[in-house]
């Protein structure tokens, strides 16, 4: 049995990065072959020091991460009204290029996080020309206004682009580009501010009247509706409101710079939730109320204002530190046809929650965040979990460029076994940690890609698989594992047998860490973390 995957073939053609929608869901595709983003997110301000960004590609090229994602500000590019710097850009790029990774670049302008911190201090002062919402009560907050009448970062953003385009059209390190950042209105659920009620009070334009007809309040004959007559679920409402001022803002910006590029855009969002995460001076994330968490940003719920006012937007993207994993990756793939993460947990949860999204839902990518702060021990299984990604990154596409059958899993307490049915074999995953070991708490992951007729590459930790057949009078015995070495190496593993199959009735993927048992019988625990399996088939009854 072969331990290399075939190299799939060049479909597109080879260039900047694109979105391939031939088929479902979206591909980022570069030089012409599917490219998984592995993502790292760098601290916010690690990008404004050569030092703290050298030292921050040192650990993602530690991790096995292949792209980096970093920020490039409002403040560095623009600090005269007159004057761009684009140094910081030309720093990104060279490091990336070093380092030999691709590169996300994540614009910080008119809004970070619910807030307007990333300014220059020349819009920052000037309150007049630059308004700021205002809340209900009407105290002024420090959120720049999107129904203010001017292009606010629009220059700037544009500045970036320009240069991107120009300065790295050769090797094309940067991927793709984030536009803003978590935006939305935080306090309160829509601006009260002047400019904003002048909006509120006008006629809803008619391309958006048709989008949100749907929606109760909307659905009326008034030719002239305002968002102010609609009284029918009015935190909606507001947060509709607040979406096509943001959702208008982001495509000039995206319009606008289409003119210069053809790389991705994407905008991505701070989630609701049913968490109410309480920490001093910090808002995290909390509730279902816009304004507990930003009002306006583009979360699923406002889609049909998104998708009709920012059609020059890629990907509609979920930053994802808490929910329902399976419900938001399903929410936001059907929002854009796409599904990428650009922040993430960094631990063991968050590796296992990366495996759901690529094997699942055909994620373009993952990216945890703040790795540069991040100790060895506390990267282990961020390591571990793309090193295992990358061995098993070309079996994602078959040798004619159509993506690889596949199942992603995130094993818990809640979520301890799960079963995929591929053609007629059943194929049920369930968390283990060997024999002996309690499992209250332990964590298992993994992705299940169908190669070849009867022959699959399992990968991840802590699990057993076992196969049924959708015919009961068929039973299903795994023929032979072959345990596979990192890709690096290019050396084959083990030849998995006896107890590591028990004896051909299972496969089994111990968890990265050696648990303690009082079986009297040693365990092995020693994996790569990826097998290529065979399967073979005989009758229940043997006359």
């Amino acid at each position: 049995m072969s331990s290399s995957f075939p190299v799939p073939a060049t479909a597109i053609a080879p260039g900047a990065a694109v979105i391939d929608r031939s088929n479902a869901p979206a591909r980022l595709v570069v030089d012409g072959v599917p490219y998984q983003v592995r993502g790292v997110e760098l601290h916010n301000s690690t990008s404004s020091s050569p030092t703290a960004y050298a030292d921050g590609l040192a650990t993602t090229v530690q991790v096995g991460a292949n792209t980096v994602l970093a920020a490039v500000t409002w403040e560095m590019i623009q600090p005269a009204e007159d004057t761009f710097d684009l140094s910081s850009v030309q720093t990104l790029i060279d490091g990336a290029r070093e380092a030999g990774v691709k590169l996300v670049i994540l614009w910080f302008g008119a809004w970070k996080n619910g807030a307007s911190s990333y300014p220059p201090l020349w819009v920052q002062t000037d309150w007049e020309r630059f308004p700021r919402c205002v809340h209900e009560d009407g105290t002024l907050s420090d959120t720049l206004t999107p129904f203010g009448g001017t292009d606010l970062d629009l220059d700037a953003f544009l500045a970036v682009v320009r240069f991107v385009e120009e300065y790295d059209a050769t090797d094309r390190t940067v991927l793709m580009i984030q536009i803003e950042n978590e935006i939305g209105l935080l306090g309160s659920s829509r601006d009260h501010s002047t400019s904003a009620d002048t909006v509120f009070t006008s006629a809803i334009p008619d391309p958006l009247r048709a989008a949100l007809a749907h929606r109760p309040g909307f659905d009326t004959d008034t030719t002239d509706l305002a968002w102010g007559d609609v009284t029918d679920e009015p935190l909606g409402r507001d947060e509709a409101f607040m979406a096509s001022g943001y959702a208008t803002h982001v495509q000039r910006l995206a319009c606008a710079a289409r003119e210069i590029t053809d790389i991705p855009f994407f905008v991505n969002a701070w989630l609701d939730s049913d968490l109410d995460l309480d920490i001093p001076g910090f808002t995290v994330a909390g509730g279902q109320t816009p304004g507990m968490y930003p009002s306006g940003g583009p979360l699923p719920r406002v889609a049909d204002v998104w998708r009709t006012l920012a059609p020059s937007i890629d990907i509609f993207a979920p930053d994802v530190y808490h929910g329902v994993l399976d419900d938001i990756y399903r929410r936001f793939s059907d929002m854009s046809g796409a599904l990428f993460i650009p922040e993430q947990r960094v631990g063991e949860d968050g590796v296992a929650a990366a495996f759901l999204a690529y094997g699942r839902y055909g994620a373009i990518g993952v990216s945890p965040f703040g790795v540069d702060s991040r100790t060895d021990e506390e990267l282990a299984a961020l390591t571990d979990g793309y090193r295992i990604l990358a061995t098993i990154a070309e079996a994602f596409t078959t040798p004619d460029g159509t993506r690889t059958p596949s199942h992603g899993f995130s094993l818990t307490d809640d979520t301890p076994t799960t079963t995929w049915t591929h053609g007629d074999t059943n194929i049920t995953v369930q968390r283990s940690a060997g024999l002996g070991v309690d499992l209250v708490g332990s964590r298992g992951y993994g992705i299940i890609l169908a190669t070849e007729e009867d022959t699959y590459v399992f990968a991840g930790r802590g699990f057993t698989a076992t196969f049924t057949s959708t015919d009961p009078a068929i039973q299903v015995r795994v023929g032979s594992v072959q345990e596979l070495a990192d890709r690096d190496t290019a050396l084959v593993g083990r030849r998995l047998n006896g107890d590591e199959t028990a004896s051909g009735s299972w496969i089994l993927h111990p968890p990265r860490e050696r648990p303690l048992s009082n079986f009297p019988i040693a365990s092995g625990h020693a994996h790569t973390g990826v097998s290529s399996v065979r399967i073979y088939r005989l009758p229940v009854v043997g006359r």
